[in-house]
């Protein structure tokens, strides 16, 4: 089974954030995953290629930061990408239920926003970062680096109600103050404060009780029921606002 962090953001544009920008934040992330699995810390991610020969062949992060090699590859394959850049990479294992990957889309010509996805493999019916609480802790995280206009976190076999808007899944960030009132149907709400302490959103969660699995009926309910709360107090956005 795998779980998926899926966010989406805007970066400042002005100036207009670099290839080793965008490498430098997935990196804060990787740094912090590392101190929950060792598997996933930043010394471990490499290039994503077309072989496996090749996805072995550059590490993508070192101490001083992105490696000269992953960047050198990478603005290489970039040049002349005009429509969308995007880089893959993942953490050299290749058994699933220890494999992870980053998928990253940025400067898209269409204007819309830049995505971040980062999945994780795990056994049935583990989740790979542990209970609830840990999932929660790396989706503020992530929250607190990229500051989305929002972030998920499922499975890839979840259905959501809407198909034009994010899912619940198994935890929903919004760059607003929500509460129980509006929420009822919510297992927790956890605020994210930014440097400041200063509430930057909320992280809505479906289940507490066990892993949240996009096959399970009574998860795919609580999640399901919470997305069509929001959308009634219309506080779920559309894809194309973003």
């Amino acid at each position: 089974m795998s779980h998926e962090l899926k966010l989406r953001f805007r970066l400042a544009s002005d100036p207009r954030p670099t290839l080793k920008d965008h490498l430098s934040l997935v990196q804060q992330l990787t740094r912090f995953l590392g101190t929950q699995d060792a598997l996933l810390d930043e010394s471990v991610w490499l290039l994503a290629a077309d072989t496996k020969e090749d996805s072995y062949r550059y590490l993508v992060f070192d101490r001083q930061g992105p490696t000269t090699a992953a960047l050198s590859v990478l603005d290489q394959e970039l040049e002349g990408e005009n429509a969308i850049k995007t880089f893959v990479i993942w953490n050299g294992q290749l058994a699933k239920s220890q494999g992870a990957s980053i998928s990253y889309f940025f400067d898209r010509a269409d204007g819309a926003a830049s995505a971040m996805s980062l999945t994780l493999g795990s056994k049935p019916p583990a989740s790979r970062l542990g209970p609830w609480s840990t999932v929660a802790k790396v989706l503020s995280e992530a929250v607190k680096i990229w500051r989305p206009l929002v972030a998920t976190v499922d499975t890839q076999k979840y259905v959501r109600v809407f198909p034009d808007r994010p899912a619940v899944g198994w935890m929903l960030y919004l760059p607003m103050l929500l509460t129980e009132q509006q929420i009822p149907e919510a297992r927790a709400l956890i605020s994210v404060p930014d440097e400041d302490n200063k509430r930057m959103g909320t992280i809505v969660v479906s289940v507490t009780d066990a892993p949240f699995s996009g096959t399970d009926p009574e998860h795919v309910r609580a999640a399901n029921a919470i997305e069509v709360r929001l959308v009634d107090q219309d506080l779920l956005p559309r894809y194309i606002d973003l």
